[in-house]
This record gives C-alpha cells, structure tokens and sequence, in this order.
C-alpha cells in the first residue's frame, strides 16, 4: 500500500534498527548455531576423511571455479524471485521496486519503497532464505562433497541478514505492515491502533 494511501493516523509506529558496527555480532549470533547444526548432520552422514577427501583431491581448484559461477547465478535467481514477489505484494508493482548495493558488507538488496503487510513481507524472506540458503546444503548431503557444503555456507551468509529479519517479525501480526529501506538493518512496522491507543509510535 503506498504511503499516501496509508493513514497513518490509525497505526502505531514501530521502528526497528541495528548499528552497522554490530552486524557482524548480529551475522555470528543468526549463523553460527546453523553451521554447526549442519556440520553435524552431515558429519552423520559422512566422515572426517570425506571432508579431507574433498579439500586435498586434485580437481579442487576446478570445482572451486565451477561451485563459484554457480553460487553467483542462484543468488541472482533468489534475489530476482524476491524482487518479483515485493512487486507482486507491493500497490505500485515495478515501480515501488528499488534496489541498493548495501556498502560494507556488498550485499544487493531490493527493496519495496511502499509498506506491504508482514505476512506478504514473511513470505519474501522465506523464498529466499530456502533458495539462498537451505537448498544448497541439501544438494550438499544428496552430493556428499563437502565443498558443497562451504558454499552452502558462503550463501548462508548473503541471507544472514533476512533471517535475521524474519526471526525479528516473529510474534508479529500478519496484518499489519511493514516498510524497509535502503538497508539491510533498518524497518519500520504500521500497527493498526487498538480502541484507546494514542500513542503514534512504540517500541
């Protein structure tokens, strides 16, 4: 919904951010208890040798190459996809679509310049943290190379930050909506105002 049309007097303003500074704090706190849950699960599977098997065999610069192009080319399907669903859930389509490579941390990142409800913004994050994310580390464990599995975790962390923000929506309503912007670490969230709320913003 565009701002215009959006009256703002029967919401409640919620502005959520993190410094800059602490987004590496942020990446470690969101990824590391999922690198090791999938260290784990695929040390099951395999063993200590496949990984050194895997590093020390004499095609690793070559599936390195090959791993790299293909990492890149499913990071532009994820990104693409989500900025198809921004414009899909978003009153002005295309046009509301913007997009900013993220200085510090040269994450591309669109964006819709109007507010769209959560649950529309939820299903944006999870498209993209299962292509980004999730599903290389199942080609990972039906390939058994574990090369797989450091890409899967380079991946991981392009989307490090949208399952930072989807892990922040929890609890929220669907309903309501949500606006985010040129950055990775800042939104702002519309809650429709309850009889006797006066209060324009909350935190």
């Amino acid at each position: 919904m565009s701002i215009d049309n959006l009256d703002t007097s029967k919401y409640n303003i919620a502005e959520h951010s993190a410094a800059s500074k602490k987004y590496g704090l942020m990446m470690l706190a969101v990824l590391l208890p999922y690198y090791i849950i999938c260290i784990v699960i695929y040390l099951l599977q395999r063993s200590y040798e496949n990984i050194f098997a895997t590093i020390f065999k004499s095609t690793f610069l070559l599936e390195l190459f090959i791993l790299m192009v293909c990492m890149f080319i499913i990071l532009g399907v994820a990104l693409l996809l989500k900025a198809v669903l921004l414009s899909l859930f978003s009153e002005g389509k295309s046009n509301s679509l913007k997009f900013k490579m993220i200085g510090g941390v040269q994450k591309p990142h669109f964006y819709s310049s109007e507010p769209i409800k959560i649950w529309q913004y939820r299903i944006c994050l999870i498209v993209y943290i299962l292509l980004a994310a999730i599903l290389p580390y199942i080609v990972s464990l039906i390939v058994g190379d574990f090369m797989f599995v450091l890409a899967s975790f380079i991946m991981a962390y392009w989307a490090g930050s949208d399952i930072w923000l989807l892990f922040t929506l929890f609890g929220k309503k669907g309903g309501d909506y949500i606006i985010d912007f040129d950055s990775v670490m800042f939104y702002r969230i519309y809650i429709k105002k309850k009889a006797g709320d006066k209060n324009d913003k909350v935190e």
